[in-house]
């Protein structure tokens, strides 16, 4: 081991890096200033110019941020990349994860087909690791969507820096915790173990009763298909950095592709309101099998469920999986009608067996019905499994430590699954409840979101909850545990 490497796992002095991530930035940054009175070293890595210099406006130093643009002459030549390729192969053993892989992982590139992807790929990694090691790199902060905080996780597993993804608990809301990966699956611990003063049987039988929806699907639901606001500021960026049909990065549209997507958008919307002959719920019979449609992209299924992100693939080999008397319902997520074209679900219609309801049918009038719930990742496994209802994810999720919901990351152990809980699942209610007590005690009071979609995030008692959050987090000493191992305080 070098010494530089040796010098980052050893020393006491804690050195976060943060992400920038669009306009999470301000409230990471905002964080940022908490850790720095607390005597934490903070830096940065930007993608782009205009976080850059909104970063450096707020007075951090330049030498403190790493930029990834590049133009083509930063390109590496063919010795250069055969001399890393070594060491990147090493690196993705360790991580059990390759640089291809994030990039698959990031839909951004696959809708883009970046000729030279490969390319940044190799200057990411060079870059990235040398920034750790040169300001010794103790703890990175990030929302794992794009290839550069993949990458980033390769090499923390590699330096042995702690990866920490602030994620909230989804129920009960206003809640965050910290997640060791780019899987929401294992959280780190609370150092201080906390006790909680609300019983895990009555946050369920609470959450029986209101059956709540998700503070951030109400949030989206006043999303805008054409925002003229959001267009105009985006046509002024390109125009003040002066890469209007050009970008120098990996994670910006230029002008035509951000047209083109909007575009596709009023026409997808617009097909799935008035053209779909929709399946009525009160008319199906027999065993129902529910899988809501992915937000896509999204990381939530194209990084944690990137082996299952062909979502038109997976409702097919869920619909194998399933017995010949249960119907698949299939409905598409209510506020991102503009994602996917019909010609998608005309596709999911001609499967034998698989029902398209109404996108403003109640995710919880589909859950009463349902006898089992699919989800590559989401909010909706969580849901049932609260109830009590039987669901599989495709990734392994925090909400596993519910009795009713079981990962299956092997789709050819799908079927023998789905007949288990179908024919013999029974829920244990007291596993559910300490379930629910193990996340408080490891969670905190506080918000995390974006704060275009929600401002108050950045509101002085807010921040002073989440400076409390990170700083406790930065602190903890144990290895991250799973959902199911991790004890209750």
């Amino acid at each position: 081991m070098d010494q530089t490497l040796q010098k980052v796992r050893t020393d006491t002095k804690k050195r976060v890096l943060f992400s920038s991530i669009f306009d999470l930035t301000k409230v990471f940054y905002d964080v940022s200033c908490g850790l720095i009175e607390a005597g934490i070293d903070v830096y940065w890595i930007t993608t782009d110019d205009h976080w850059t210099n909104w970063l450096l406006a707020k007075g951090v130093k330049r030498e403190d941020i790493l930029q990834l643009i590049y133009d083509k002459s930063d390109f590496l030549d063919e010795t250069e990349k055969d001399s890393l390729a070594g060491e990147i192969v090493k690196s993705e053993e360790i991580a059990n994860l390759t640089i291809n892989q994030a990039l698959m992982m990031d839909s951004f590139l696959r809708y883009k087909n970046k000729p030279d992807v490969l390319e940044y790929a190799y200057l990411y990694y060079r870059d990235i690791k040398n920034f750790f090691r040169e300001k010794q790199i103790t703890h990175f902060f990030a929302e794992p969507t794009n290839s550069n905080e993949i990458i980033s996780y390769i090499l923390c597993q590699e330096l042995g820096i702690k990866f920490m993804v602030p994620r909230l608990t989804r129920y009960p809301e206003n809640r965050l915790f910290f997640i060791d990966s780019y899987h929401d699956y294992r959280f780190y611990p609370r150092p201080d173990k906390t006790s909680t003063i609300v019983s895990g049987n009555e946050l369920i039988k609470r959450f029986e009763q209101t059956l709540p929806t998700p503070g951030y699907s109400a949030k989206l639901s006043k999303r805008k298909i054409i925002d003229y606001r959001t267009i105009a500021k985006s046509i002024k960026n390109r125009l003040n950095t002066k890469k209007v049909f050009s970008q120098n990065n990996l994670t910006h549209h230029d002008l035509t592709g951000r047209i083109k997507l909007q575009l596709n958008g009023v026409v997808n919307s617009f097909c799935m309101k008035y053209l779909p002959n929709y399946e009525k719920l009160g008319d199906m019979k027999g065993r129902l099998a529910y899988f809501p449609m992915h937000v896509q992209p999204e990381s939530s299924i194209d990084v944690m469920g990137s082996y299952f992100s062909d979502q038109l693939k997976l409702i097919k080999d869920i619909r194998r999986a399933l017995p010949v008397d249960t119907t698949l319902i299939i409905k598409e997520h209510p506020n991102f009608l503009d994602m996917n074209n019909y010609s998608f679900f005309h596709k999911v219609k001609r499967i034998p067996g698989v029902k398209l309801v109404k996108y403003d049918v109640s995710t919880f009038d589909v859950l009463r019905r349902s006898d089992i719930v699919f989800t590559v990742s989401g909010t909706t496994a969580y849901q049932a499994g609260l109830l009590g209802i039987p669901a599989i994810t495709f990734c392994p999720m925090f909400f596993e430590g519910l009795s009713s919901v079981h990962s299956c990351t092997n789709i050819v152990a799908l079927r023998p699954l789905v007949y288990e809980l179908l024919a013999n699942f029974k829920r244990d209610y007291k596993a559910d409840c300490k379930f629910i007590e193990k996340l408080l005690c490891n969670s905190y009071d506080a918000l995390w979101d974006n704060p275009k979609r929600s401002p108050h995030v950045l509101n002085q008692d807010n921040m002073r909850k989440l400076h409390k959050a990170f700083i406790s987090v930065i602190n903890v000493e144990q290895e991250a545990l799973s959902p199911v191992a991790c004890q209750i305080y």
